[in-house]
């Protein structure tokens, strides 16, 4: 569409004048072009954009400009093939034109796009590097903008290295350990007995490596664990997955021991990890290796576990993490040198109506529950948990500095175990 300029004016670029009756000044006279031709580019928009003109909505060329429909297609070709049809029909590629194209069939390599009928151009991942098989899912949408120097689409949203796309959980889903029986090469973690290639992994780390190959969704991951010793730490990676359940056969039967300059149960990157059923020990080195330790946003939660042996660093710490413990035995003879520990913002949050059982004797080196640097220790009331056997345990009772906060909710400065009294300094806080 062009401009009309007035009627009975040559210069196709002449500007209208106001008429003014008072003095005899004749306004310019408009042609009917320059009433028609807007209105039918409007209406021509606001039908390829697929809506029904209407005077009762006057938004409609907004809502044409939101719907995209005008650079929208749906693929109607093969795989690598793709060729869509736009409306009104597109007459040449101009460099900065960008379409989104519902793929139909997923490509298998390099790609071309035709649209409305034109030569097939390239489509290339930015960077000018050719597409990789999977880098256009077949039924989901593509960003294609035109590159007009170098004569190709360039696809958005793809990352220069090879595509991938992470499969989520499509129910509660089962692996199984037997560090006796099982094979993380021969077996694919699936069933507790062996039965052809279906039988359980030898390692808590294959299992975690197959769990962390899903995404996060609302199901859940559970590790099955037989009753045995597990000579190895359990650790979530760089990534977020769905959320784990470990389970042993309990915590006289399922060991999970720990390895040196480790957690032995260990949550991070915002992971969430439910640990029940077993009995922990740490290995020793730097760390201090803990038994359940959160961070950088993880969350543990543990139910009817058990601990024993010399624990080189806390129980159950929260570094920048969560934890939440459940019903808890500490064998005969532990030691260690915090049982709640909370560090830079971390969360200890003791489970309602838990029990933290001292089978035997407990030797704590620095104190039963530590805060510092804004870490919190929450003790819910009511339904506070106990602590059976408290007399076995030596050592303080609770530390707080640097803004650290003990929130037992008025239970008092004897509430939790130990034979020498609490401390607060430095801004810590205990209540």
């Amino acid at each position: 569409m062009k401009y009309q300029q007035p009627y009975g004016v040559s210069d196709p670029n002449a500007a209208y004048t106001n008429g003014n009756p008072s003095t005899g000044i004749m306004g310019s006279i408009p042609p009917a072009a320059s009433i028609e031709f807007p209105q039918r580019e409007i209406v021509n928009f606001i039908t390829d954009a697929g809506l029904v003109p209407a005077d009762g909505d006057l938004h409609q060329l907004s809502r044409s400009v939101q719907s995209g429909h005008v650079i929208y297609g749906v693929d109607s070709g093969a795989a690598n093939l793709l060729s869509i049809a736009l409306t009104p029909p597109l007459i040449a590629y101009v460099d900065g034109l960008f379409v989104w194209v519902r793929v139909a069939v997923t490509n298998t390599g390099p790609a071309v796009l035709s649209i409305n009928g034109l030569a097939g151009k390239n489509i290339v991942r930015r960077g000018g590097t050719a597409l990789q098989a999977g880098d256009l899912p077949g039924s989901y949408l593509a960003l294609l903008v035109y590159n007009g120097p170098h004569g190709n689409f360039e696809l958005y949203g793809a990352s220069f290295a090879p595509a991938t796309f992470v499969p989520i959980l499509s129910a509660n889903t089962n692996l199984y350990c037997n560090p006796a029986t099982g094979d993380d090469a021969l077996y694919d973690g699936s069933a507790a007995v062996v039965s052809g290639p279906h039988g359980p992994f030898r390692t808590i780390a294959r299992a975690m490596q197959e769990t962390f190959k899903y995404g996060p969704s609302v199901y859940t991951m559970t590790i099955n664990l037989s009753s045995g010793t597990f000579n190895e730490a359990v650790g979530t990676p760089n990534v977020i997955g769905p959320t784990i359940i470990i389970k042993g056969n309990g915590p006289t039967a399922t060991f999970v021991m720990g390895a040196n300059n480790a957690h032995t149960f260990s949550c991070t990157n915002a992971n969430n990890m439910i640990v029940r059923d077993l009995c922990t020990q740490t290995g020793t080195g730097s760390g201090p290796p803990c038994n359940f330790a959160a961070s950088s946003g993880g969350s543990i939660s543990t139910i009817n576990t058990a601990s024993q042996g010399a624990t080189a660093g806390y129980i159950f710490e929260a570094y920048g993490g969560y934890v939440y413990p459940g019903n808890h035995t500490f064998n005969a003879g532990s030691s260690c040198q915090e049982v709640f520990a909370a560090f830079f913002s971390g969360f200890v949050g003791l489970q309602q109506g838990a029990s933290y059982n001292f089978a035997g004797s407990m030797n704590v080196t620095a104190a039963i529950a530590v805060t510092s640097s804004n870490g919190s220790i929450a003790v819910p009331v009511p339904g506070a948990p106990t602590f059976p056997g408290a007399g076995f345990v030596t050592g303080q009772k609770y530390f707080a500095a640097l803004n650290g906060v003990i929130n037992t909710q008025g239970s008092g400065a004897s509430y939790f175990p130990g034979n020498q009294p609490g401390v607060v300094s430095s801004g810590g806080q205990y209540n």
